[in-house]
């Protein structure tokens, strides 16, 4: 008897489905870490790292060849059940940031780097995550002689597609109900058009777009070509990774010289105006950048999200402005309005950054610490609110917030309304006003209790550690679960005084930027799923044993 069509389909499910799709996966993160290799072309003098690359990009190629073949090819993958989604978005995250971390490693291996296991993944880590802490030490003007270039591009792009999404950018390749729940799973609620696929190619597509003018516009303030893309990259990623060691303020040093692009004279208020309005551009959703782009600014002025943004943030201004002037009147700086110019550039560039979750510097550490503790406080609230739900920041998310606070007051104001009258919960998101459902208030407020939950905890391990106090611990995790990137700490110079602290540190710091950017409930749900396939399995064999000894 001959089976039918369907009867002789084979289908993948369970770890099989999971692992298999691993493997596709890694395939692509393998091209991800190859692309710097293009770089090359540009700067043939550091063709001494292709194997630093190339290694780790075959890897991924083969071992995700290997997973596909053997676990997925010739089957038909079911849907994903409960968690199976959750773990693979997991996987795939730790597989992309060993693999972007490989090269800085394995440059250590060699004797080019001082880069540890445990810096290289912590630097990874940052990227992929948008973050933007860093123990990078071969900056363009930091006099390392082994493919500065290569490296930098390295890390910007890792920023620049982490930022955006890692599986955002490869749903592409997955579509269907499975790319659409992994899509999810990562946090977006944004699909822009009822194809996945379109919808990831639109945004990538933007954002591109942008970046390219961007780079452009940083090019015409000064910038040379190389800086002016890095640049651009990691500002509409939401991270903060620079290619000099000073950041941004380093660009203050080439102030009216030619000196960058050899055409065109650095004005370094033009280059932080440029990337202010890069990170605004990043913090803001996917769906509100449709509206901007095609013209329906009264959609996207009247968003819950982007009207909060506007009064939080020139309020956020306004007092961070006069808390650094009120602090340098105490140390007694001359008169309170003495240097008003300088304040504003500096507060508002860090509350900007702070805000949207980018982490540029236009000072140095000791310059930030100067400039008061009311300003690193504003700073560090700003870091851990976030930026727009469906964006490229990170935080706890302004819409979260947005529907906390308004469940606060529903909760006052309707508290002793007769049980006849029904108010109703809006909220004007997407350009509709939609009423708020109690599962949208639950998720809001549980996710607020974890994020906290996960902050405080680190806090209290860095705290541990020698050379943390309080503010120092409170504002490096702020920025780190909120995907940041500005720190009070010098990462490099920690790490080579304190190695066996700095282990500890790292590792703490990457767990924490990896569950600010997952948003933590995917990782608790990959592990009630290993969990649950652990206790299933053990069932099983144990249900057999039991029939054999019958």
């Amino acid at each position: 008897m001959v089976r039918s069509t369907d009867q002789q389909i084979k289908t993948a499910s369970g770890p099989r489905l999971v692992f298999g799709y691993l493997g596709l996966f890694l395939v692509f993160i393998g091209i991800i870490t190859a692309i710097p290799l293009v770089i090359l072309a540009f700067y043939p003098n550091e063709a001494d790292a292709w194997f630093a690359f190339a290694v780790p990009a075959g890897a991924d190629v083969l071992l995700g060849s290997v997973l596909y073949l053997i676990l997925l090819k010739g089957r038909k993958p079911t849907r994903f059940l409960r968690y199976q989604d959750a773990m693979l978005l997991t996987l795939i995250w730790i597989a992309a940031i060993l693999s972007g971390a490989m090269p800085f490693f394995i440059a250590h291996l060699t004797g080019h780097s001082s880069m540890t296991f445990s810096s290289s993944f912590f630097e990874s880590a940052s990227a992929y995550t948008s973050t933007g802490l860093t123990a990078f030490d071969g900056f363009l003007d930091s006099g390392s002689d082994f493919a500065v270039h290569v490296f930098c591009f390295h890390r910007s792009w890792m920023q620049f597609i982490g930022g955006i999404g890692l599986i955002l950018v490869l749903s592409s390749i997955l579509g269907g109900q499975n790319g659409t729940a992994l899509y999810i799973s990562e946090g977006h609620n944004d699909k822009l058009l009822p194809n996945l696929s379109k919808s990831a190619r639109l945004i990538f597509g933007i954002y591109s777009g942008y970046t390219l003018v961007g780079a452009v516009a940083l090019f015409f303030a000064g910038l040379d070509p190389f800086d002016a893309i890095c640049h651009s990259m990691c500002a509409l990623a939401g991270g903060g990774m620079s290619t000099r060691s000073a950041n941004i303020a380093a660009f203050r040093a080439f102030e009216g010289t030619t000196t960058l692009n050899g055409i065109i004279p650095c004005n370094t208020l033009a280059v932080e105006i440029i990337i202010d309005v890069l990170v605004c551009l990043s913090a803001i959703s996917f769906v509100l950048h449709v509206f901007l782009l095609t013209g329906k600014f009264k959609k996207f002025l009247r968003d819950d999200e982007t009207r909060y943004m506007i009064f939080v943030g020139f309020g956020a201004i306004i007092a961070a402005f006069f808390s650094v002037l009120g602090y340098a009147y105490q140390a007694g700086a001359g008169g309170f309005f003495d240097n008003s110019g300088a304040a504003l550039r500096d507060s508002s560039f860090y509350v900007v950054g702070s805000f949207t979750t980018s982490g540029f510097a236009n000072t140095s550490i000791e310059r930030l610490k100067e400039l008061g503790k009311p300003l690193i406080f504003i700073c560090t609230l700003l870091m851990v609110i976030g930026g727009g739900s469906g964006s490229t920041a990170g935080g706890l998310k302004i819409y979260r917030l947005i529907i906390v606070m308004k469940q606060m007051r529903f909760s006052i104001v309707h508290r002793f309304e007769s049980p006849h009258k029904r108010s109703p919960f809006l909220s004007y998101r997407y350009g509709k006003i939609n009423e708020v459902t109690d599962g949208q208030v639950i998720e809001s407020f549980t996710y607020m209790a974890m994020y906290l939950l996960v902050y405080f905890a680190a806090i209290i391990i860095v705290c541990f550690l020698p050379g943390f106090g309080v503010e120092n611990a409170c504002f490096d995790v702020a920025s780190a679960i909120a995907n940041v990137g500005t720190s009070l700490d010098d990462f490099v110079l920690y790490s080579a005084e304190n190695p066996q602290a700095w282990i500890a540190l790292s590792w703490t710091l990457s767990i924490v930027m990896i569950l600010g950017r997952l948003e933590i409930i995917p990782i608790f749900n990959s592990i009630r799923n290993v969990r649950d396939e652990a206790i299933y399995y053990k069932k099983k064999r144990q249900a057999e044993r039991e029939l054999l000894e019958m």
